[in-house]
This record gives C-alpha cells, structure tokens and sequence, in this order.
C-alpha cells in the first residue's frame, strides 16, 4: 500500500518552519532592548548617593590635562560670586598657605567667573592651545571636598610625603628634627622624570585638632605660619586608639588636595621618629608602576594580638592579611583616594592597629605589595627604647629608612650623609680612612716626582747629585785642630783632673 507523500508540506515547513520563527523572534526582541537602553546615563554619569554620601562630590578632573587652560573658552555663568559665601564644610582643614598665593591668583572662595571674563584663567601667550575646556584650579566651590586647602599649583609634585603627629612637645621636637635633616633635603630635590618635566615632592605633618586647648592651638598655629608644612585635621581627636580614624582622615585629605598635583604618583606614609634617604625614596617612586601597587617592608601571616598596644579582638582570623610595616611606605595615589571614598561611603570600620587595617581593607583587591628589605623597621636589641647610635649590625649604606630614632639619632644619620654620602657611621670611618691612606700615597708619589726632577736637572747641569745628596746625609766632622793647640789642650785637661782627685779621695774618707 502506497502512504501520501508529504514533499509539500515539508518544503514549507522548511520555509517558515520553527527555527527560522525562533531566529526572528530573538533579533526582534534585541532590538527592543537596543531602542529601551538607547540615551539612558552610563554609570559614570550617573550621580549616585550612598548613605549621607554623594558619590558625584568625589568625581575628580581629568588629571593629564591639567597643565595648560585654553584662551578664549565661551563665558558660562552660573551665578555671581559671594563674599559671604560659607565653606563647603566646617570640618574643613586649615591650611597655612594663603589664598593669595594660589598659581592664577584668584580667591578661592569665590564660584562665579575669572577677572578676565571667562570660567578659566586665560593664557594670552598661548597660540597652539585646544579649544576644549579642561578644569581650572583652584576648581569651584562645589567640586572641592570637604578637606580641601587651597595649595600652590605644582604640576612637578610627584611624591607627596604625610607624616602623622601630634601637639605634644616631644613631637615637636622631632618635627624641628626632620625639618633641619631630610626634611630640607626632600624640599630641595628635583629629578629628571618620566612623567613629569621634573620631580619634586612635599611634605606635610597632619595633626588632630579636636579637643586641644587654647594654648596649644596657638603655639600650632604659630608654628603653621612659620614653616607652613602643617596640616589640621578638626574632626580628629589624638590617641593611639584613634590612630586608624586619623589615618582615614589622612587618605580623605590627600583625595580632596590631589587636583593641585596634577602629576602626582605616590603617596609616602611614614613617622616622626624615622630617617629617610630622599634620593633613593623618590627615584624608587619613579621607577614603579603607580598603580595598584605599594612597596614597603611587607608581613606575611603575622599573628593577631589579643592583649596589649596592638591587641584587634575585633579581627576573627588569627593571622592579619599582608601589609607594609608603618615605619614608612609607598602607596599609589589611586589606593588613597580608594580608601578616602570608600570611608566616606561607609565601607570600611577602623580598627585598632592601623598598619595591619590597611591590609584587611585591601585584602582580595589587585594591590601589588611589594617587598623591600630597604624599609627597616628594626630595633636595636641593646637599646628597646629609641636609638641615638645606631649600632653598625643594623645599618646598611644603601638602607632607604630607620626607624625608632631619637631626634639626636635623626641628626646623627643625617651628618653622616652629608659627609659620606652614606647614614653608617662605620662606612663614613671606612671611607676617612681610606682617603687618609690616598692622600699619603699621593704625597709620597708627589715628593719621589720632585727628586727625580731634581735629579734630572742636576744631571743637566753636570752636577753629582748622589754625592751631593751623600754628604747632605752624613754626620758633620769635628773641627780638625792645630798640634800645637791640641798638646795644650790635653795638659790642660790633665791639670784639671790632678785637681780634683785628692778633693774626691778626701770626700770618700769622711765618715
């Protein structure tokens, strides 16, 4: 028996059969997600809010192109400048430096336009400049943090070096010590630069401010107007306790004051109580990636404490995460401003211990932590307290930084620098050594040139230099006598001695 073909209805379900229904039924609805999504703000346009947080205040300007503002930008005013216009914020820190000293001269309270007419400082003597506007500093009211100081424009600043301290006079103390040492080395120092025309850095000291007395303000602010290295921190209180709330402070600040360094890579953290070798420090800031990355003296799988200074009972794991000793490290300045949004957000609780907080902040992140012995964060065994002399064991000629100094100990490495170039008082002895042991070899070689010379010029003359030398060298004769003379000396010798034989023989018999 024959069964009815079915050729036709294959063909047509081969036409429009259920794949091809499928195929087009897909490419239609892509092109209704392409349609919805098409004009709506990416996420880096759109201002989010987290907590109290706005997320869009953090947003910084483009740093490359901070280094020329273009003339002739078309005038956008948003409303006129205020002379009683407030500070973005209460809590903002002070700053020695004056507003008047800022790179284009103008107030920095002041929001509206620039004297010249336009949003940005204007350079006349520029011919080839982009059209394109690019941020101005200082930037206006509503794009500065709540931390920022209205610094000098420095677009050569590529280290920027933030040592915590305190009001107490003892640190006082070691501040005047950095500041006469390394300190005044690290303000004179500029390198040649991958990126930037030159690099320089700078140095501040961050203090707490919130509860101090009348007194102590006052001799800070002084000491703010002389050397203008010093900066306020209003809403931190001073305790070891609280170290890790300052150190949040620290990062949020250099986040907010970044835009006046527009070249700016690394961020050095280290102590009071510390010698650093600048050119080694800045020419390793130079050579490294600046981003993701910190080097210091790293710990590994070091153990939780539970009594004690650095006791963390907070922390469950018995071992910390790897983190960089706090005598001194490097951190690029992209973990800072991470740490400063992310704190401000709300993401991250301060502990005790802040060396080992910043590894269980970025554990699990792609931050490099690259080990460098050249951090010491040593003590001397002999000496548990801080060291004056620091014993040759522990010194090593080409050792970036020493820790647990006293001032006297800071001055101390810094003098043998100067004179060696090298903070081992044992290498400086070495080397006086050594350059006494040339010097008198030169001598010799000097003197031994200048008898041959004489020799050769008395051969010249047809003079016997060796005969004259010769004599030079021996004993004088006596005086050769007459005969006559000589016959009357000697009686008269004899006399004498006749003389006195029976004066000595009467001496000898007396009892």
């Amino acid at each position: 028996m024959k069964l009815p073909t079915t050729r036709h209805a294959h063909q047509g379900e081969g036409r429009w059969g259920p794949s091809r229904t499928v195929f087009w039924l897909v490419m239609a609805m892509a092109v209704i997600i392409l349609v919805s999504l098409h004009g709506k703000p990416g996420p880096s346009q759109r201002s989010t809010t987290v907590g109290h947080h706005d997320a869009a205040a953090d947003v910084l300007p483009d740093f490359n192109t901070l280094a020329k503002v273009p003339p002739k930008v078309p005038v956008r005013v948003t409303r006129p400048a205020s002379k009683d216009a407030a500070p973005a914020d209460d809590t903002a820190a002070s700053s020695p430096v004056d507003d008047a000293k800022s790179t284009n001269g103008k107030d920095a309270a002041a929001d509206g336009p620039s004297e010249n007419g336009k949003d940005y400082p204007e350079d006349e003597n520029d011919d080839t400049a982009s059209a394109s506007p690019v941020p101005r500093y200082p930037p206006p009211a509503l794009q500065r943090g709540p931390l920022f100081a209205n610094l000098p424009y420095d677009p050569l600043v590529t280290l920027l070096v933030a040592i915590p301290t305190s009001a107490d006079a003892s640190e006082a103390r070691y501040r005047s010590a950095v500041r006469a040492t390394w300190g005044a080395r690290l303000r004179s120092l500029r390198v040649p630069s991958l990126h930037a025309p030159a690099a320089t850095a700078k140095l501040f000291f961050f203090i707490g401010t919130k509860g101090l007395t009348a007194p102590q303000q006052a001799a800070l602010d002084k000491e703010a107007a002389e050397y203008g290295d010093l900066q306020f921190l209003r809403n931190v209180e001073e305790s070891y306790e609280g170290l890790s709330r300052k150190m949040m402070a620290v990062h949020e600040w250099v986040h907010d004051n970044r835009v006046a360094y527009p070249t700016l890579r690394f961020v050095f953290k280290t102590d009071t109580d510390v010698w650093v070798q600048v050119n080694a420090l800045l020419y390793m800031a130079e050579t490294h990636a600046a981003e993701q990355t910190m080097l210091g003296f790293k710990y590994v799988r070091n153990v939780r404490m539970m009594k004690g200074k650095w006791a963390n009972p907070e922390y469950s794991s018995p071992v910390y995460p790897q983190y960089m000793a706090g005598a001194g490290y490097l951190l690029s300045i992209d973990i800072a401003s991470w740490i400063a949004t992310n704190a401000r957000s709300g993401w991250l609780k301060p502990l005790p211990n802040e060396d080992a907080l910043l590894g269980i902040w970025l554990a699990g992140s792609p931050v490099k932590f690259i080990h460098s012995p050249k951090f010491k964060p040593l003590l001397d065994p002999r000496h548990p307290a801080r060291i004056t002399n620091l014993h040759p064991a522990v010194c090593q000629d080409d050792d970036i930084l020493f820790h647990h100094l006293t001032p006297e100990g800071i001055r101390n490495l810094d003098q043998n620098y100067d004179e060696c170039e090298s903070p081992c008082a044992e290498t400086c002895k070495q080397l006086a050594k050594e350059r006494a042991e040339a010097d008198a070899e030169r001598a010799r070689l000097v003197a031994e040139a200048e008898r041959e010379k004489a020799r050769k010029v008395a051969e010249a003359r047809g003079v016997d230099i060796g005969k004259k030398v010769q004599d030079a060298d021996a004993p004088p004769a006596t005086p050769r006598q007459e005969p006559a003379v000589a016959v009357a000396a000697a009686a008269d010798t004899a006399a004498r001695g006749d003389h006195r034989a029976p004066a000595a023989d009467a001496a000898r018999a007396e009892p």
